[in-house]
């Protein structure tokens, strides 16, 4: 179940099974989009505006990216275990207060209070990785878990219009409740604790100091922000590419088909990411990642320069941004937490936290300039932005020659 260290050094982790860190993540990923086809009925059912609705959403994200600031630095100081089934807990009894609401002001505590436990998921499976592998190996093993990860989604919103239909939404509620009690057991029973040197005390001097540690450390700064621009243009490209679809006359069911080349493309790019990671380096990766992205969201344009509109002028492109992000998510993310030491745990959470962060600033920079109405605006913000990610993997790869590498402390005693 565990594949135990060699080492003789008994404070070396065991490297934790995979199937967990999938399960865990998937459980966490789901509550995401799972409510979204459910949105317009919970608008019925509480008489609330559309507007309104959407700060289920919003609430849940942002919950999520503060929040991952606090696990990060509690799983330095008490391990990643503890933290880990207090925010599953939290996330379960987020479905369950979810699904008994009886107002709409408790539906958004409940998606807050489930924000808040999925932000445990998001930030520490990211320290454990890291905790359980080489620097080079915690880049392939990530790749693994978010390649298959990046499917739920999507099966997730599917999943939920079919329980919304046959139960209502309410019953969502409850799929959110299963799926932290779930990953909650499984945890308890077989997830080993893998930091096996926590700081000694936090202090909110000492938690201010390491972040500023962090944003100042090169290699970590960088690798985040190529990391954090990467997903910033997938959760930017979610929020405004279905109305082009819609605008060329693509129902539903097929933007659904042809949305799920991103992932397909992603698992693609994770794929050749495991399998030649060892050979050609992280920040490399990540560059390439960067440059494929930056051809990709340059190439959504193309419609509206040659006069001809069809979705697979939409789909292409968009397939070969998921493979570029499978290049650069899992690369540059682990390179981050790889950079940061022994403060692993602080730095996954500020990882996750801009990776949200970003999120939520391309989509409402995408507003800013009309992007919903004019696609091509919306496009231009999405070449900025895998520009940026495509500038801090080449600074990431100038730092990784002229600075000392500073390897996870774990890995220092082996």
């Amino acid at each position: 179940m565990f594949t135990k260290s060699t080492s003789v050094n008994p404070l070396v982790p065991r490297k934790v099974a995979t199937w967990l860190l999938v399960v865990t993540m998937g459980c966490g990923t789901a509550g995401i989009t799972i409510i979204s086809p459910a949105l317009n009925s919970i608008t019925k059912y509480f008489s609330v505006d559309e507007a309104a609705a959407q700060s289920l959403l919003s609430g849940y994200f942002i919950a999520m990216a503060v929040s991952q600031l606090i696990y990060g630095p509690l799983s330095d100081r008490y391990g990643r275990r503890r933290p880990l089934l207090v925010g599953l807990v939290g996330f379960a009894l987020g479905g369950l207060l979810a699904a008994s609401a009886e107002s709409f002001e408790v539906l958004v505590l409940a998606r807050v209070l489930q924000g808040l436990g999925a932000a445990s998921i998001a930030s520490i499976i990211r320290a454990i990785i890291n905790d359980s592998y080489g620097r080079l190996e915690a880049a392939g093993a990530f790749a693994t878990i978010s390649g298959i990860m990046v499917i739920v989604p999507i099966f997730s919103f599917a999943f939920g219009g079919l329980i919304s239909d046959l139960i209502g939404w309410k019953g969502i509620m409850f799929g959110i409740f299963f799926a932290g009690l779930i990953p909650l057991a499984l945890n308890f029973i077989f997830l080993p604790e893998t930091n096996l040197r926590p700081i000694p005390q936090i202090r909110l001097g000492s938690l201010v100091q390491d972040h500023l540690i962090l944003l100042t450390n090169p290699m970590f700064l960088t690798f985040m922000l190529a990391s954090s621009f990467c997903v910033g243009i997938f959760f930017t490209m979610i929020g405004f590419v279905p109305f082009e679809y819609q605008r060329i006359g693509v129902d539903n069911t097929e933007m659904g088909f042809w949305f799920v080349l991103i992932p397909c493309g992603y698992t693609l790019g994770n794929l050749i990411t495991k399998n030649f990671v060892h050979r050609i380096g992280i920040e490399r990766m990540s560059q390439i990642g960067g440059l494929i992205s930056i051809i990709a969201t340059s190439a959504l344009l193309l419609p509206s320069f040659i006069g001809w509109y069809h979705p697979t002028l939409i789909a292409i492109p968009c397939f070969l941004f998921g493979f570029a992000s499978g290049f650069v998510i899992a690369n540059a993310t682990m390179g981050a937490i790889a950079a940061a030491g022994k403060l692993g745990g602080s730095a996954s959470g500020i990882v996750g936290a801009g990776q949200m962060g970003f999120g939520i600033f391309g989509g409402a920079l995408v507003v800013s300039v009309g992007g919903y109405e004019h696609f091509e605006s919306g496009v231009l913000v999405l070449i900025g932005l895998a520009a940026l990610s495509t500038l801090s993997s080449t600074l990431a790869q100038h730092f990784s020659k002229t600075l000392p590498l500073v390897e996870p402390v774990e890995q220092e005693a082996s």
